[in-house]
């Protein structure tokens, strides 16, 4: 921009200033400088405008949003929520803007900060201390994130979520763009990047809600397994006398003898914890872990009884695709936190499961997140529940996921169980406990021979291996894939290496000859 826009351009100059700076301001400057630009003068011109439907190679929506004068207002919030920040900086995050032109967000009704029910609940001091500016910037970025649509291109007519959660589409009428519902107009498309389009709206979506279903969780009374977090079709009160999936082999009925709880018992027992991989920020792990003394509501004790998470204790990994979000495998439990989390980074569009053990409550998940859930089908007899929605979708063999158009593949291998299976996306393998990464396969610089990096058991918990046939379907499986790191059922279980996949292979044939089988299909295998 030359020296004399600074001058001629004061909206832009702001909103480039603030697009500038590295971290997210206190709240009372998010405020003035809220205030400052609302009551600058209407600017209608765009700088570095280009011809509708010219795509700006190598530049993506966080080097052109702060350019767009008439935008300057919401643009200015976009980089304060981290959420949005981060993927609009993402050149593997596609996105589509929604941004209000500057009018409508000077005449707002309320501040985008601003919750009616709030002042009801807490009167007009209500966004007054730290918890009332807590409120405050959880609205705010409920606000921008309802613009923020986790795709592009967006055709027409398609339903997807807004990072808040809230179902919109457009059409067109009468040769103009209108986002449903609400019918609000999309006046022109300000730019076209690599990872997305910025629409400018006569209209904001302010007044739009995340679905019900998202807003009020009400976790059910159905029994679940307190080991294994398997959900039956019956409520506590009527529980199985035994767990099926705990009374297999390849599974454990605890010392202490068969328990049983449910979704609702446990609200105030439980928390699940999110953590975004160190290695991609497009990862994220979520695990469960019971609350500590501490955390528990009054009148609970937890000196009298010795308390796990809920289930086996695995993780489920969302995915964050350019085309959508999918969560790989899954944990028993579930509150609003956990939705909230999961909405505010584009919802799902898929859920995918690798085997039995981790079927847990996966109907309840379905229904909240309004996705279908890919299962195995040889695996059919050990689902619990009627699938009275129709939300399962039960396949074989290679699956290419097409909810995220086929960026993500669901590769059947067996073993562990007949359908037991891994994702694969880019040339990550998420591997479940399909095989399990070992200790010493972490730390590999200075690797002897003869030493695995990885496990392949028919009952984990029981140390029972599966024998050579299985272990060489497993191989059949993987080898006309490509992959150089591996993700597995558990935290910590994170694999990388450029010869990865050798080291599979070498596993398998060390693992067979360590068992004593002197005959083996997968010794005369190669890459």
């Amino acid at each position: 921009m030359k020296p004399g826009a600074f001058v001629a351009y004061p909206v832009a100059t702001i909103c480039l200033i603030l697009a500038c700076s590295a971290e997210s301001r206190p709240f009372d400057s998010i405020v003035k400088s809220f205030n400052v630009l609302s009551e600058q003068s209407p600017l209608r011109e765009y700088i570095m405008a280009k011809p509708e439907g010219q795509v700006s190679a190598g530049v993506i929506i966080s080097d052109v949003i702060g350019k767009t004068q008439n935008i300057a207002i919401f643009s200015g919030l976009t980089r304060d929520i981290d959420a949005v920040s981060g993927r609009l900086d993402d050149a593997a995050s596609n996105a589509t803007v929604l941004a209000p032109d500057n009018s409508i967000m000077r005449d707002l009704k309320r501040k985008p900060w601003e919750d009616p029910e709030d002042y009801k609940s807490f009167g007009e001091n209500a966004y007054g201390g730290s918890s009332g500016e807590d409120r405050a910037r959880k609205n705010l970025e409920r606000f921008v994130q309802r613009h923020i649509v986790p795709e592009s291109p967006w055709e027409e007519g398609k339903k997807v979520k807004t990072l808040a959660g809230n179902e919109i589409w457009w059409e067109s009428k009468d040769g103009q763009k209108k986002i449903q519902p609400g019918d609000v107009e999309v006046t022109s498309i300000a730019d076209k990047v690599a990872n997305g389009e910025i629409w400018i709206l006569g209209g904001s979506l302010h007044t739009l809600r995340p679905e019900s279903s998202n807003m009020t969780f009400e976790p059910s009374d159905l029994a679940v397994c307190e080991t294994c977090g398997t959900q039956y079709d019956v409520p506590l009160s009527e529980h199985p006398i035994t767990c099926r999936v705990c009374d297999d082999p390849r599974q454990y009925v605890p010392a202490s003898g068969q328990s049983w709880t449910s979704l609702h018992k446990e609200k105030d027992l439980q928390k699940n914890t999110f953590e975004t991989d160190e290695h991609d920020s497009r990862i994220h792990y979520i695990t469960t872990r019971p609350l500590t003394p501490a955390e528990l509501p009054p009148g609970l004790s937890d000196s009298t009884t010795s308390r796990k998470q809920l289930g086996i204790g695995e993780r489920a990994i969302l995915l964050q695709t350019s085309s959508g979000n999918v969560l790989w495998d899954l944990i028993a439990f579930i509150d609003q936190a956990t939705i909230d989390f999961i909405n505010q980074r584009g919802g799902l569009k898929a859920i995918v499961i690798s085997h039995p053990h981790f079927y847990t409550t996966h109907l309840e998940w379905a229904e909240i997140f309004n996705c279908p859930v890919f299962v195995n089908k040889d695996d059919s007899e050990w689902l619990n529940r009627e699938d009275k929605a129709g939300c399962r979708k039960s396949v074989q063999g290679v699956t290419e996921i097409g909810e995220v158009n086929g960026e993500v593949k669901f590769i059947q291998a067996g073993g562990h169980f007949d359908g037991s299976s891994f994702l694969l996306w880019e040339k990550k393998l998420f591997i479940a406990d399909t095989m399990m990464s070992v200790p010493s396969g972490f730390i590999n610089a200075h690797r002897v021979p003869d030493t695995v990096s990885f496990s392949f058991m028919w009952s984990y918990p029981n140390m029972v291996p599966l024998p050579p046939t299985k272990v060489h379907g497993i191989w059949k499986a993987l080898k006309p894939f490509e992959f150089d790191s591996t993700y597995g059922g558990f935290p910590g279980q994170y694999l990388t290496r450029p010869d990865l996949k050798a080291q599979v292979l070498e596993s398998m044939k060390l693992f067979l000859k360590g068992a004593g089988h002197e005959k083996a299909g997968v010794y005369e295998e190669t890459l």
